[in-house]
């Protein structure tokens, strides 16, 4: 009977820790009020760029992007499927293998396969169709500067501390950047940054795109055009560049050209930079003819994104010392 009464006692206390364990794992805080066992699976109400209420998963673990991938990846998170025009790059390389291709517009069967816990837009017009599918935050595009979309973006993946140790190494090798090229450029010289697309188009740059490397990270002196713009646009919000016509070069060309060609089809017969490059407008100007124009690729030079503009900077602090 003892041996009988034993093992009941035994059988007993097997089941009660069973469901001890049961009872932990069931989402609800364990003794000691640790956090629950499936943390990914907590959320919060997030008030977007916008200004709309949206409840999101504290954790993100499937995120789909129609803009924002660079951000992602920089913060350490890849997305499940971004859009072709997203994916389009050759600077991303391997960092972006395994992302779906989600077509251009993003077809929303493709995003619906894909069953995001969460999708990060850059466009307000896309919530409607995106929200029937996950929780949708919106950071705008012309949302400040990179920096403060990469901020919000961060905020909303809950990456904040990522952002900031990403930002901090960047400042730094932006620092060293212009210690390197103080002996090689003098305070005095001005650096224009032209673009020339297509058959008929020539812009000037300012600060945001291909100029934030050249006047925000290196802090070259833009021409006298480019630096009242700026003064009237510190945010970086309103102003991307002017578009010109080739007989304005002279006016805003400086000591130093970053010449950035945007397609093919500018540098065939006919092209934009095509015709610059042949005219006598362009050959006399002082920066042609002291052999100080830098030409420079859309990738990863135009793109307005974190990881670009690393990579961009290393490039300029290597065209600009030799």
């Amino acid at each position: 009977m003892k041996t009988k009464g034993n093992a009941f006692l035994i059988l007993l206390f097997i089941s009660l820790v069973i469901t001890a364990a049961a009872g932990c794992g069931s989402g609800q805080p364990a003794a000691g009020g640790s956090a629950p066992a499936d943390a990914n699976a907590a959320t919060r109400v997030y008030t977007d760029a916008t200004g709309r209420e949206v409840e999101i998963p504290v954790n993100p673990q499937r995120v789909v992007t129609t803009q924002y991938l660079d951000a992602m990846l920089a913060l350490g998170i890849k997305p499940l499927g971004a859009p072709t025009h997203v994916l389009d790059n050759n600077y991303l390389g391997e960092l972006q293998e395994g992302v779906v291709d989600l077509g251009s517009p993003f077809q929303i069967e493709k995003v619906l396969e894909l069953e995001p816990d969460l999708i990060l837009s850059a466009n307000p017009e896309e919530v409607e169709q995106l929200s029937k599918i996950a929780p949708t935050v919106v950071v705008p595009w012309m949302y400040g500067d990179v920096f403060a979309q990469f901020k919000e973006i961060a905020k909303v993946l809950n990456r904040e501390q990522e952002a900031e140790q990403w930002m901090a190494r960047l400042e730094a090798k932006a620092a060293e950047g212009r210690t390197q090229l103080a002996g090689a450029i003098g305070q005095d010289e001005v650096v224009t940054i032209f673009m020339a697309y297509g058959k008929d188009v020539l812009r000037i740059y300012g600060g945001r795109n291909v100029g934030h490397t050249i006047y925000r990270s290196l802090q070259l002196t833009p021409p006298p055009f480019i630096q009242e713009k700026l003064k009237q646009d510190p945010d970086f919000k309103e102003f991307v560049f002017e578009q010109i016509s080739m007989e304005k070069l002279p006016e805003y060309a400086g000591d130093r050209i970053i010449m950035l060609i945007y397609d093919q089809a500018a540098k065939d017969a006919g092209g934009m930079f095509h015709q610059i490059e042949q005219s006598p407008i362009w050959k006399n100007l002082d920066a042609v003819k002291n052999n100080r124009v830098y030409y420079v690729d859309v990738d990863p030079w135009f793109a307005y994104s974190p990881i670009a503009i690393e990579q961009s900077l290393e490039q300029a602090i290597d065209l600009l010392s030799k």
